[in-house]
């Protein structure tokens, strides 16, 4: 027998939510306004976005993209002080 595989769904490891973190729908929300913000050049709004999830236990990181063309993927965990 055998027949394994399927779609890679890997489940980025992200930890533990804290308490008082927002769920991953707002997350992902909030890392939208930070790009927007980016592309306006509005980078004080962006790093508060960042702080404001930092002390909420979230850590954004930001990466290339792996396409070479100098996008920026922002992925992020929970973490605990």
């Amino acid at each position: 027998g055998g027949g394994g595989g399927g779609a890679g769904g890997e489940k980025q490891d992200r930890g533990e939510r804290p308490p008082n973190a927002p769920d991953e729908d707002e997350i992902e929300r909030r890392i939208q306004e930070r790009n927007d913000a980016r592309r306006k050049g509005d980078f004080g709004r962006a790093d508060s976005v960042r702080d404001d999830l930092k002390a909420r236990g979230v850590v954004l990181s930001d990466e290339k993209g792996g396409q070479g063309n100098g996008l920026m993927v922002t992925s992020w965990r929970y973490w605990h002080d």
